[in-house]
């Protein structure tokens, strides 16, 4: 499997969707942590909004990338 990184900037804020609830993060960085912590079978269905910008599903949320360097 050979699929290109999502290049972001992960210090902006992001919004977790977890199916049940939405939970404001201060960084994209530490929504894409509370989303790998949920359950896989919530994970697989969760979404993550950069606030004022782009909307990622599971499978694109795997592949987010900090443009800055990071992970």
């Amino acid at each position: 499997m050979n699929e290109e990184k999502i290049c972001v900037d992960a210090s902006r804020p992001a919004t977790l969707n977890n199916g049940g609830s939405l939970d404001d993060w201060p960084s994209l960085q530490e929504a894409v942590v509370a989303w790998d912590r949920l359950p896989p079978e919530q994970r697989k269905h969760a979404t993550i909004r950069v606030i004022g910008g782009p909307l990622f599903t599971a499978a694109e949320i795997e592949l987010l990338h900090d443009r800055k360097g990071r992970s």
